[in-house]
């Protein structure tokens, strides 16, 4: 269970971002519905433990994500709306690396992991392609491939829908047990793939 109670966020220049914000989130898929500039990104940012927040708590299971940021990046897969990779480099190997760096260190298991997760996100017949030559649809199955490196209990991931299909978009919701933390300012695709949802 992700517990969020009374956060706030107040950005240098005034800008409020969030404001006592309360939530509760438990196991399954869960979307944060709301147009641009509502604070999704910010409260995901904080949750993931990439900023701290003006005010608030937020606990995930036993862990205190602001006390014990490195405790929970154990547990965490996040993809956030933008990231980079290394373009020159090919999906497997750079999946390979992200799961050396996740603790995987056996290469065996890692071989599993990794080929496991191309076949999942549809990439298995590109996995020898440059990233610098995928399209953004592509790019984004990528994402969702690494976030899910691990097996993590809490997975986070800003318009994860961004630049798939359909039917990619479906698969990419059946790929982890794990509790998800999504946003998407579209209210369809996303109320397809949560059994919960909150507006901003």
């Amino acid at each position: 269970m992700l517990e969020i109670a009374n956060l706030s966020h107040t950005y240098a220049n005034g800008t409020k971002a969030l404001d006592d914000v309360t939530l509760s989130i438990p196991r399954g898929m869960y979307g944060l519905l709301g147009p641009n500039g509502a604070g999704k990104s910010t409260l995901m940012r904080t949750v993931a433990t990439l900023q701290a927040p003006t005010a608030g708590t937020i606990k995930f299971g036993d862990i205190d994500v602001l006390a014990e940021a490195d405790r929970l990046r154990r547990t965490l897969g996040y993809l956030p709306q933008d990231f980079g990779v290394y373009p020159r480099v090919s999906a497997y190997a750079m999946l390979d690396q992200l799961a050396v760096l996740k603790g995987i260190t056996s290469a065996g298991e890692r071989r599993s992991v990794v080929e496991s997760l191309l076949e999942q996100t549809n990439l298995w017949a590109v996995r020898n392609k440059s990233i610098a030559g995928f399209s953004g649809g592509m790019r984004q199955r990528f994402g969702i491939a690494q976030a899910l490196i691990g097996n993590p209990d809490l997975i986070i991931v800003d318009e994860p829908t961004a630049g798939l299909d359909p039917e990619s978009a479906t698969a990419s919701s059946t790929c982890s047990p794990g509790s998800a933390t999504m946003s998407s300012s579209s209210c369809r695709p996303t109320s397809s793939m949560t059994s919960r949802i909150s507006a901003r």
